[in-house]
């Protein structure tokens, strides 16, 4: 994009404030304020009688006697864990995480640690060096000149992820589940290990002041866990002082850019800031940090969260990051008797509720959309990383004090946040989401007995991560049929394309014209221009249905209009109506990615049939049109050609078969896809009444008739009419 270009957008949709906040920043960066501000120093300059206000004792036995004494608001008392009851020990042994708690543990024992919540190091870890592919980050520079991407140090949310010490909460829940290991030794021996080759505000590791923030409730949670052990010297107390002290100040002196980032880092570094004034109410900056992070916290969760429960980051894992640190947030601000304002409560609330009306009732599991990094700020349970129902469990009981679920292993979160009484809360009715419309967000589900779609329409008024516009999840008896491809890595050293595909239009359930996105990508995490897409129809309560239109495409070069409708035949059965409007031949390609099953397809029918764990599920593509190709790409690592690809799991790159179904056609132009359980349907033209399409789908015995006008741009609305006879499919079982 020509710089120009750029900035005009960059005016147009950031707004002066973020160019200024931005221009201040790096005029600070080039003068070298940052640099003076954040000047490597040892551990051991960081005395207590010099971060301590007056009368703090300043030995360690007498500091150490000090902080035992003071016993400082946290969720659990300093040195007294939390007990699990049985039930919820059982619960949680039968949990799906990976490797198991007992495992991580053990491994901890050999340096290693598990990365993303799924995969256990190859090697020792090694602060500066990334553990997947051995890329290595240049130690004994300021963090200020540490550049974001190299190619010698790869991918620098790889290199971030053992310094989030999620080990750290592995160890402090240890004991509770009944795991014997000395878990106070391993906790020092990791925190020797980390702060001897990350001495403060020196390397990437104080890169951001999100992992640093991150990396303290972690450390805290586990620091409480072990407070009272015979291993937590009082020269413990206070290197664990000092720790605190130096996140605090590197997040306090920087969180200007965490603000004009408009996302999830303001919330954590407000956190943050909380938790060391929180923990450490004698350091003389405290009630300053404190104050900062309060009021940075209130105010950018008023202005990061829709009031539909929608979440300004346009990502399920990032709404959960923000919820999990705002959640923590809150919750220190209660212990100390000074609570944040209720429309703050009621606002996190929404964003609980939303997340569970967009998770599927029998995994926990939400779309993979967004942005995904891995990050889990509140690992406290033994549930997947992939399971929302923590976060559901616990964000409901803060804001409510009831349990929005059932009892479950992710019960745990209560506990250790609010204690075990938490546990005799009563629950909600055990109702199943439904159907949802969240017009503020974009975000639009239809939902069946066993079946369920998720259906994005939005125009965007924040910073978009990915060209995914009207993309469509399906999802059948708990899994996710049709699939986002997820992110895989932001930096993939060598491989722009791959890092371009997961963000492209490429990786989602929708349609590309002309062999490209309607957008360009300017930044790593940002397009331009921003989509622009509506819901122009929403209705539940006779049938199913949702009609949304895109304009990404409708300006030059194109002049296309896209409209995607979506409605139900039989049950469990979906049909997805594509409209391209507009004038000239161009070509189009229709892409559904699937879960990775074994299947068959048949180009001659346009057909695929995927044979399921839970039984056989079936696409239908059909058209006035003759497709000129209609392929499944499975795992294509061509350069330039990369497909059939998603990540469930950063960094974990696995095959999803992808349906290429490819038009080259005079416009305008409609695509019909039918996704249903059961053998492939057999989708027809039938005789049509003057300007209407008669749409026969025949499944066996099961007959429905779709009425449609032909394609235009001025359509009140596209479902003008359907009719199903012949029964329905039985109920499973």
């Amino acid at each position: 994009m020509h710089p120009l270009k750029k900035a005009y957008y960059v005016a147009r949709y950031l707004g002066p404030t973020f160019v200024w906040q931005r221009v201040s920043i790096a005029i600070e960066k080039r003068l070298g304020v940052a640099r003076r501000t954040y000047a490597s120093r040892p551990w051991g300059t960081i005395r207590l009688e010099e971060i301590c206000a007056p009368g703090t004792p300043t030995s360690p036995a007498q500091y150490a006697a000090f902080k035992r004494e003071q016993r400082p608001p946290f969720v659990f008392p300093l040195g007294e864990p939390p007990v699990l009851p049985e039930w919820l020990a059982q619960a949680a042994r039968a949990g799906e995480r990976t490797p198991a708690l007992a495992e991580r543990v053990r491994l901890l024992s050999e340096d290693r640690c598990v990365l993303f919540f799924r995969r256990p190091s190859p090697a020792p870890i090694d602060w500066y060096t990334n553990p997947l592919t051995g890329h290595r980050s240049q130690p004994g520079r300021c963090w200020v000149d540490v550049p974001d991407y190299l190619p010698e140090q790869g991918d620098p949310r790889t290199l971030w992820e053992p310094a989030r010490c999620a080990w750290a909460i592995d160890l402090a829940r240890a004991r509770a589940h009944g795991v014997d290991a000395d878990a106070a030794a391993l906790y020092w021996r990791w925190l020797d290990s980390f702060m001897s080759a990350c001495p403060p505000f020196e390397g990437v590791q104080w890169k951001c002041g999100q992992e640093a923030s991150v990396r303290l409730v972690a450390l805290a949670l586990g620091f409480a866990a072990v407070a009272a052990d015979p291993a937590t010297t009082p020269q413990r107390w206070e290197q664990f002082a000092r720790l605190a002290w130096a996140t605090g100040y590197r997040v306090a002196h920087h969180i200007t850019y965490a603000i004009s980032q408009r996302n999830n880092h303001a919330m954590s570094e407000a956190t943050g800031l909380l938790l060391v004034g929180t923990l450490f109410p004698e350091f003389r900056e405290s009630e300053a940090w404190r104050a900062t992070g309060r009021r940075v916290l209130t105010r950018e969760i008023r202005r990061q969260t829709y009031a539909d429960g929608s979440y300004i980051q346009q990502s399920m894992n990032y709404q959960r990051v923000m919820l999990a640190g705002s959640l923590f947030g809150l919750r220190l601000a209660e212990l100390r008797g000074e609570p944040l304002p209720r429309d703050v409560y009621e606002r996190l609330g929404r964003c609980g509720e939303f997340l569970w009306q967009l998770s599927d009732p029998e995994t926990g599991r939400c779309p993979n959309y967004g942005n995904n990094d891995g990050a889990h700020v509140l690992p406290l349970s033994e549930c997947d990383f992939t399971d929302f129902r923590p976060i559901i469990q616990a964000t409901h009981y803060l804001v409510h004090r009831e349990r929005r679920l059932p009892p479950g292993p992710w019960d745990e979160d209560l506990v250790w946040l609010f204690g075990a009484d938490a546990l005799d809360a009563k629950a909600r009715s055990s109702e199943s989401p439904c159907s949802q419309a969240f017009g503020a967000g974009g975000y639009y589900t239809l939902r069946q007995r066993e079946s369920w779609a998720f259906i994005r329409a939005h125009e965007y008024r924040t910073r978009q991560g990915q060209c995914d516009t009207l993309h469509v999840d399906l999802w059948w008896r708990g899994q996710n049929i049709c699939v986002d491809a997820g992110t895989y890595q932001y930096y993939v050293p060598g491989r722009p394309d791959m890092e371009r595909y997961f963000k492209s239009s490429e990786s989602h359930n929708t349609v590309e014209l002309d062999g490209g996105p309607p957008l360009e990508l300017v930044s790593r995490f940002l397009w331009f221009p921003w989509s622009r897409a509506r819901c122009e129809r929403y209705e539940t309560r006779e049938g199913l249905v949702l009609e949304a239109v895109s304009h990404d495409y409708d300006r030059g070069p194109w002049r296309v209009l896209h409209r995607r409708s979506v409605t139900t035949l039989w049950e469990d059965a979906f049909v997805v109506v594509d409209d391209l409007v507009g004038a000239g031949r161009h070509q189009a390609v229709l892409r559904w990615h699937f879960i990775d099953v074994p299947l068959k397809h048949d180009a001659a029918r346009g057909t695929v049939s995927l044979a399921t764990p839970k039984g056989e599920f079936s696409v239908t593509v059909a058209s006035r049109a003759t497709h000129t190709r209609f392929d499944v790409v499975r795992g294509r690592d061509e350069p330039g050609r990369v497909q059939g690809f998603w990540s469930p799991y950063y960094g974990e790159l696995l095959p999803a078969p992808t349906l290429e179904a490819a038009f080259v056609e005079p416009l305008p132009l409609r695509i019909i896809s039918v996704l249903a359980p059961g053998a492939p349907v057999v989708a027809r033209l039938a005789e049509s009444p003057q300007g209407l399409e008669a749409w026969e789908f025949v499944r066996g015995s099961d007959v429905a008739t779709l009425t449609l006008p032909a394609p235009a741009r001025d359509l009140e609305r596209i479902l003008a009419g359907a009719a199903t006879r012949a029964p329905s499919l039985p109920a499973r079982g």
